[in-house]
Formats: C-alpha cells, structure tokens, sequence
C-alpha cells in the first residue's frame, strides 16, 4: 500500500506491530496467553475483521495491507519471513544468489501444487513475473520491487528450479520475493488477466480455499485437507468481516462476532482495564514499522513549493494529538525512518508546531487575506483545499478536525472529505485528491523508492504525492544498490535529513498498535516489526478453544457457505 512501504493503510488501525520497546520509557505489553488446553487442536472457526474491504483477490495487483491479508491464505510466497524478518523457505524450498546479486536460482517445493490438483511449476513463476513486468497489467505495488527484472536472463531451468535475472543487483532485492505470490498459467494465461478473478474464482496453491466474497461484507477460506506445505494449519475456516467502522468493530468484538480488532487509543485506555472484558479479550499494545502521514499532492500547485508544505506542517500540533488523542501512546515523527530501523537518523528534528511561523511563511509568499473573509488568498485564489480521509475512523477524523482549526487561525480552508477505504484508496493512486491522512506499513529493508523515487508515479509506483528532488533521487538509487550497511546507513541518513526539510508528507505519528484478540485464540506471538500475521508461521498457528456444546453449532454456517458458493 508498498518496496520500503507495501501497503496502504486505514489509519485508525494503523499498521503492524514489533517487541520493540519504546526508546522513551513506555511500558509496551506483550500477549499473555490464556491457557485453555494443553496443546493445540485443529478444527474451528476464526472471525477476523477487515477495516477496508479488499479490492482484488489477485495477489500480482494487490494495492493494500488487506488484499494481502486475505491472499497469504490463498497463495504461497517465493520466500516467507519469520518473526524475525528472516528470510525463509516458502513456495520455494532452497535459493542460490549469484553475479553479484543479479541472479536467482530458486528451487520450487517438489510437493507444492495448486488448488485443482495441477502441480505448481517453474514455467507458472515466470508467467507470473512477466505479468508484473507488463505495464498493461498494472501491477503497482509488485512493479517497483521487481523493476530491474531481467527477462532475457530468466528462465525455467526445469519444472521446480527457476532462474531469475536482474538487470543490476540491489540489497533489497531478496526481501522482495516474500511479495511474489505465483498464480496458475494453466488457469490465468488467457482472457482478461486485470478481470479474471472477479468472478469469485481462485486457484492458488496455500494452505486456505475460497469459499466466498461478497464485496463490502465479507470474504471466507476454508482449509484444503490434503495441503502440501510442511505443515497444515490447525482453523478449518477463516470468516472475514468487512467493518470499517471502529465502533461497529469493537462492539462485535466484546460480543465475540469478531475475534481480533485493532482498537482507537481512546477505547484502548478506556477499556483496557475493565475486568468483565479483560476475563473474555487480551489487550495488547506495541509499536510496529509504520506511520500515520498526511499527504500532499504536489501536481497542485497550492502544494509545489516545500516551504508552503513546511508551513502546512507547521499548523498541526502533534503534541496535543498524542497527549490528548492518543494518551501518550504514540511517538511524534521525524520523517520517514523510524527508531527501530537503521537507516534512522536521530539528528533529525521534528517539524513542531508553531502557527506564527507558518503565519510568516504564508505572508512572504503573498499570501494574504487581500478582501477580509478570512481566508487568505494570492492572485485572485482563495487558500482552499480538501483532505480526504477514510470513514469509520473517529482517530482520522479527530487529527483532521484538529489540524483544520490550527490551519483556519492563519487563513487557510481545509474541507474534510471522508470516503469509503476501498474508493479513497483508488482515487488516491489515480492521483485524484488534493491532500490525504494515510498510513504505511514498511518493509524490513528500509529502501523508500517506490515511496519517493521520480520515476514511481502512478501506475508504475506509489509516489502519488509526485514528490521529484534529484538530490533525493541519487541517494535512493546509490542506497538501494550498495551492499556494505554501513555506507547504506550513512547514504540514508543523508536522505532522511533531505526528506524531513522537503516535507513531501507531514508525518504525524508512530501510534503503537492497539488490539484486543478473543480469549478463545491460542498461539498468537508477535514478529519484531510484522506483529501479529503476514509473516510466518504466525496467523497459521493459530487455533481456537472448543466452543461450548462443541464444534457442530461453530461450523454449521461456515458450512452453509461453502454449499452455496458451489
């Protein structure tokens, strides 16, 4: 959503989640299990909510944390991450890195075949990269990560070991293959690639099945009995419900028709010492490798001159918003990297609220309120513009609401605009907004071009804020391809320095995460960084106590489903 920065993120629910804890003496807590029986059990159902329904079930042109969500049950990765963020093996069971990093052999599971019993080739991941390296097919978030590819130099070397060329060798090239989610030549190599899995059809090869979607409700999985994969998963079915409102998800969560939310930070502080809930749910808190951020779209011309950005940036005060927003529970940013990456340069200073400063800067540039209406204007142009946030999210809402009253008192309009997540998100990479309240999760490897790079405009990127700077520029295409960390450290201190006094986002916040998870849930952990799924093993370790009156009453509507999606 997304590459440094994968995914695009409802903020209220922002991002995913690490151990590490906070540099500045929070006390961050970590799951205490319940224990209900003594080992694990297979069988039962897990009700997980989405905050933005999924726009696609294609994992080549997923553009979301949620698409992602829902695909890591359907499709195996070249390569899983463990909790560590450590590279392992995955679809492909062994890998070899030659010519300086220019090429990968990988060696397929012999075992691994697809949903309709076809066994997974070579030939199925190469159709899969020249699907992302076809610029028809759109493949944004997958593009940047695979945009050196070689196909002249990639190739099926037999059935299960493919080779796959790169035009020149980066550091992050590897971590990029946990994105790479195969799908079936055999199934998707003819008719329209960009509509062939509307039709609620899916033929992967992971652990879960489609059983259904229905757009803006829900989508269900259901385990494959006779899985290849080292190690069958204990749920029988995942049943996602799309709630993109916080309070809708947090009253189903305290009735348990959800068994895992992320929570606002005023529910958070407010319930989380409540003893009738904390007997049926954990509460847990960390922080992850994410942010909240406003965007500014610099094709407009209000947004061009970094010095209206800064001032901009100078109208929000993120000190109130973690005090009294978040209760303390949120770190104020200092550009793009964050404390626990390494690339993060702690000479780097916020941008801090001061709305005579930003007063000053608007009055030099000629901005002015010429006709007394308050707002100030220049060349016959009222200072006017729309932030789009996603609805459902009272935390959105409640920054947005604070940052246009700072911003009214020195003359500028901001009108707030709310949209479904889905929407906003399509309108936001089709460049159609004005300024946007986004999150991003982050990569493991801190590499922010697809983020940041001139050349990853839409489609071929995520930089929809049309940020250009060729001192930029240079130091991402130098970080992304030196090997030594050291010299990359210091590459990306010096871009994180350029970023911050640029201002192409007003960052806002590092919120720690806060979720609350149903105390019938057993084996969930927390990566360093990930938090809670997406890496591995993590949400297929999973499993569920024994509802009362047993498994029958649990199942039967899952099974209702699965009957009529036949």
């Amino acid at each position: 959503m997304d590459p440094v920065s994968r995914w695009i993120v409802a903020p209220a629910v922002v991002l995913l989640l690490t151990l590490i804890a906070c540099d500045r003496g929070e006390q961050v807590a970590t799951p205490e299990e319940s224990v209900d029986e003594s080992s694990p059990r297979s069988g039962g159902i897990l009700y997980r909510r989405l905050d933005v329904d999924i726009s696609t079930l294609n994992p080549v042109l997923f553009t979301s944390r949620y698409d992602l969500m829902v695909a890591g049950y359907l499709f195996t990765p070249m390569i899983h991450l463990d909790a560590d963020l450590r590279p392992v093996p995955g679809l492909a069971d062994s890998w070899e890195i030659e010519d300086e990093g220019r090429l990968y052999r990988f060696k397929l599971n012999a075992k691994a075949t697809w949903s309709d019993g076809r066994p997974v080739r070579a030939a199925d991941v190469l159709f899969t990269l020249r699907k992302i390296a076809d610029p028809q097919s759109e493949a944004m978030q997958l593009g940047a990560g695979f945009e050196l590819l070689d196909l002249t130099r990639t190739r099926a070397v037999d059935d299960k070991t493919v080779e796959i060329g790169f035009r020149e060798g980066l550091a992050s090239q590897l971590i990029q293959f946990n994105y790479l989610l195969p799908i079936p030549e055999h199934v998707y190599g003819a008719g329209q690639f960009k509509t062939a899995f509307d039709g609620g059809r899916v033929v992967g090869n992971g652990p879960y099945t489609l059983v259904r979607r229905i757009a803006g409700k829900e989508v269900v999985v259901q385990k494959k009995k006779d899985w290849w994969g080292p190690k069958l998963p204990y749920l029988d079915t995942v049943w996602f419900k799309t709630l993109s409102s916080d309070s809708t998800a947090w009253n189903a969560a305290k009735i348990g028709e959800i068994d895992e939310t992320m929570v606002p930070s005023d529910t958070w502080l407010r319930e989380q010492n409540n003893p009738a809930l904390k007997s049926r749910l954990q509460f847990l808190r960390f922080y992850g490798l994410a942010y909240n951020y406003i965007g500014w779209n610099a094709r407009n011309p209000l947004f061009h001159d970094k010095r209206i950005r800064r001032a901009l940036g100078m109208c929000l005060d993120t000190r109130s918003i973690i005090t009294n927003l978040y209760g303390g529970t949120a770190r104020a940013m200092a550009g793009h990297f964050l404390p626990e990456q390494w690339a993060y340069n702690p000479s780097t200073p916020v941008l801090e609220f001061d709305t005579s400063a930003a007063k000053q800067t608007f009055t030099s540039l000629g901005w002015l309120d010429t006709n007394g209406d308050g707002v100030i204007d220049k060349d016959g142009r009222p200072f006017q513009f729309e932030m789009t946030i996603t609805a459902g999210s009272t935390q959105a809402l409640a920054v947005a609401q604070s940052f246009q009253a700072s911003l009214k008192q020195v003359g500028v309009q901001m009108d707030i605009a709310t949209l479904e997540g889905a929407t906003a998100i399509q309108r936001i990479l089709a460049g159609n907004y004005q300024a946007v309240y986004l999150s991003w999760d982050l990569d493991p490897d801190p590499d922010p071009y697809p983020l940041f790079h001139s050349s990853q405009f839409p489609p071929r990127g995520s930089n929809f804020v049309y940020y250009s700077n060729p001192a930029a520029d240079q130091l991402m295409e130098r970080g992304r391809r030196e090997l030594d960390v050291e010299k990359r450290r210091g590459i990306y201190q010096q871009l994180h320095l350029i970023l911050a006094d640029d201002q192409p986002y007003t960052w806002v916040i590092q919120p720690s995460l806060k979720w609350v998870i149903n105390e019938r849930v057993h084996g969930v952990k927390i990566s360093r960084g990930w938090g809670l799924y997406i890496w591995y093993p993590a949400q297929f370790d999973w499993w569920v106590s024994a509802p009362p009156g047993g498994e029958r009453a649990q199942t039967s509507a899952a099974a209702a489903a699965a009957t009529d999606s036949r």
